[in-house]
């Protein structure tokens, strides 16, 4: 039996044929641009791909060496390398790929990579209305321009690292995942990504996130355990608590966890675990 790679239960490509893949990837993404090193050598693409809701989570080996031109997108896109060598190149800035190493793009700065013929890669996909809207329930403040992130990703930030490690073990629940995922899981899963991105990564708004945030009142504390108690069967997202408490999540989360202990989305999963149990 052939072994299972990353995701290969949520097949999106797999052939031979240039044109073929590029015309697929036109489909999902953006119009690509692709050369091969070797234009009349071997070639033989694999992408994966799971859509989660605002996230996708996708793999991909082309066994050839290649360059890939992706023009400007609506999504935040980090891309991890697993194997082999290549370099990402965006807003001006070049970033060298191995084993483990990782970049980032913003919505609107489009990029170019090249690539070994072993190399392998995971990307995580964010739609940046999504994102936009996360950084603002986190923080309660007004974006006066669009999110940027810089493509250098720093792997000795912990959250950076932890995001990396969290994905790795994602990518290995989700290969041995059937559909549909539950919706709850789906919500709680994109928040955490989203959340150790915007802390994990350097970006126009991140002093925001480093500043002291105001404590949440007590009632405050007691009106989001109320809504998670009610809307247990439901997605809980972090917009929603930042609206039925009236403060940023930031708040809401430091002080929720200093007086109760856990954060609002773990009590979640208590509330969810107790009624699982009760029946």
């Amino acid at each position: 039996m052939t072994p299972r790679g990353p995701l290969d239960n949520f097949p999106l490509i797999r052939s031979r044929d240039v044109e073929a893949v590029r015309a697929a990837l036109t489909r999902v993404y953006a119009e690509p641009k692709l050369t091969l090193a070797r234009p009349d050598g071997w070639f033989d693409a694999t992408v994966n791909e799971c859509q989660l809701n605002a996230v996708k989570l996708c793999y991909a080996r082309f066994g050839a060496a290649l360059s890939v031109e992706f023009p400007a997108a609506e999504y935040f896109v980090q891309l991890i390398a697993l194997r082999g060598k290549g370099e990402v190149i965006s807003r001006n800035a070049q970033v060298a790929m191995v084993a483990g190493s990782s970049a980032a793009v913003s919505p609107g700065a489009g990029f170019q990579a090249n690539y070994s013929d072993d190399y392998e890669y995971l990307v995580l996909k964010i739609d940046q209305q999504a994102l936009t809207r996360n950084l603002v329930a986190m923080t309660g403040a007004a974006l006066g321009e669009p999110l940027r992130t810089d493509p250098q990703v720093e792997l000795a930030r912990p959250v950076a690292k932890l995001l990396q490690q969290y994905l790795a073990a994602l990518v290995d629940t989700l290969s041995g995942a059937h559909r549909p995922l539950p919706a709850w899981w789906v919500a709680q899963t994109e928040q955490l990504l989203m959340t150790m991105f915007l802390c994990g990564h350097r970006h126009n708004y991140r002093h925001l996130l480093e500043q002291d945030a105001a404590d949440a009142a007590p009632w405050q504390v007691r009106r989001a355990e109320e809504y998670i108690e009610a809307n247990w069967q439901q997605p809980i997202t972090l917009e929603d608590l930042a609206a039925v408490t009236g403060v940023s999540a930031l708040s809401l989360f430091r002080t929720y966890k200093r007086s109760r202990g856990c954060s609002p989305l773990q009590y979640a999963m208590r509330v969810r675990a107790k009624h699982g149990s009760a029946r």
